[in-house]
């Protein structure tokens, strides 16, 4: 029977894509996408993890995400079964089970298990949602106009990167793609339940190289005359913003505050952002803001 790894890699090949491909489309590691498809689990994350990244990968790839988990899940069952040792010979029970221990036995399962419940309801209302951050490391230095962040918190969750509100894979698994300004960048992942119980985990993010943004001005040449191109400026708050090219998706992530970013196309760009009074679009030397502080808005620019 084939194995996870073996199916992404086979779907991949019939799609002519190359790892560089995925990487750019789904914003997952070319070395995790390697370690997936080789099956190297024990180079990968933890098991919410991967279930993540092989839906999102799966899911790119137009696959049925449930199977894959299920082959992923066999995969995973063989090896523990795989490692454990051969039991010892049971020894002769040293009592009679006799309906009062019977008895015994139940009331103290429900004992237990009621107890665990009202722990769980207490945990909520008091305790802040868990929230991990694998990727990036605090204080790294990138030579890259973007990182990604990828991480995990509840499932019932809201995450926020930057004050934008971030969608959660499976199992409260998370993965974007975060644009940086030249020089310190302080990205800030805050995860809330819904009794306003806030975890908040800061990451320092150093640019050393400039990365070329626009500068407002969209230029023409002979070689783009059959292209349409916009400019799109962020600011003076954060947006988490969505393009798709052509009818593909071509960018999905957060954009700071102060970053400018060009998307080129052959016949139309659609264009939808978190936050509207902090998106503004350039075309043709005419700018415009997409709409108020905090209001979604889609928008589309045609040839």
């Amino acid at each position: 029977m084939k194995t996870v790894g073996q199916i992404l890699k086979e779907e991949r090949a019939k799609k002519n894509l190359s790892l560089e491909d995925i990487e750019r489309n789904t914003k997952i590691r070319k070395k995790t996408l390697e370690d997936l498809e080789n099956g190297n689990w024990k180079s990968l994350p933890s098991n919410p993890f991967v279930k993540g990244l092989i839906k999102n990968y799966g899911s790119y790839l137009g696959l049925n995400v449930n199977s894959l988990v299920a082959f992923y899940r066999r995969e995973f069952d063989e090896r523990k079964s795989s490692s454990k040792t051969h039991p010892q010979q049971l020894k002769k029970p040293i009592f009679r089970l006799t309906p009062q221990i019977v008895v015994g036995l139940v009331i103290a399962i429900l004992v237990v298990g009621v107890s665990a419940y009202l722990f769980t309801q207490y945990r909520s209302l008091t305790a802040a949602p868990l929230l991990e951050i694998e990727e990036p490391k605090d204080n790294i230095k990138v030579t890259t106009s973007e990182v990604n962040v990828v991480g995990r918190t509840w499932p019932d969750a809201i995450l926020k990167i930057n004050g934008q509100d971030i969608e959660l894979s499976p199992g409260g698994t998370f993965s974007v793609a975060v644009n940086l300004n030249p020089g310190a960048n302080v990205i800030t992942i805050s995860s809330a339940n819904r009794f306003g119980k806030i975890t908040t985990k800061n990451r320092t993010v150093m640019v050393e190289t400039s990365t070329e943004f626009g500068d407002g001005e969209a230029t023409a040449s002979a070689e783009k005359a059959n292209k349409l191109e916009i400019l799109v400026k962020i600011g003076p708050g954060s947006a988490n913003l969505r393009v798709e090219i052509d009818g593909n998706r071509s960018f999905e992530g957060v954009l700071l505050a102060g970053v400018s970013r060009k998307f080129e196309g052959t016949k139309k760009i659609k264009i939808t952002t978190s936050n509207g009074g902090s998106t503004r679009v350039l075309t043709d030397s005419k700018e415009e803001l997409l709409g108020g502080e905090g209001e979604k808005v889609q928008k589309e620019y045609t040839r």
